[in-house]
């Protein structure tokens, strides 16, 4: 019984990891890598993989400036199974980064049966050509 508790709660859940070529870019650049997904410790079912290029200014909640992949599935993940997705995605030019203090980040979601989410944030420096 503790482990189906552990496997939709913390420690037993799924984990995402989104692992980037590099991590400082220029607007216009393309951005890869990898989402590595590790099972947890039952099989769950896996039905998205979100990313979502976020801002966050000092003082206020990262706000999001564009979704940059959904990856739909429907498919299992086994116990502690180990996969990579390859991930792509142009920079936009248009980016504004008149803000010092500002950060960038990407957020990744692993959505699992029933709503449930684990997440990781990758910070990348993006850089005034």
């Amino acid at each position: 019984m503790l482990a189906k508790l552990f496997s939709w709660f913390g420690p037993g859940l799924p984990k995402v990891d989104l692992v980037l070529s590099k991590t400082t870019y220029t607007p216009g650049d393309q951005v890869t890598g990898a989402f590595h997904l590790k099972g947890g410790v039952s099989q769950q079912t896996i039905q998205r993989l979100e990313c979502d290029l976020m801002k966050k200014t000092p003082g206020a909640k990262p706000h999001l400036i564009l979704p940059v992949t959904t990856v739909l599935m429907n498919r299992e993940l086994e116990p502690k199974e180990e996969s990579k997705y390859p991930f792509h995605f142009v920079l936009p030019k248009s980016i504004d980064l008149k803000d010092s203090q500002a950060t960038y980040h990407l957020h990744t979601k692993l959505v699992l049966k029933n709503d449930v989410k684990t997440s990781d944030i990758d910070e990348i420096n993006i850089q005034v050509c």
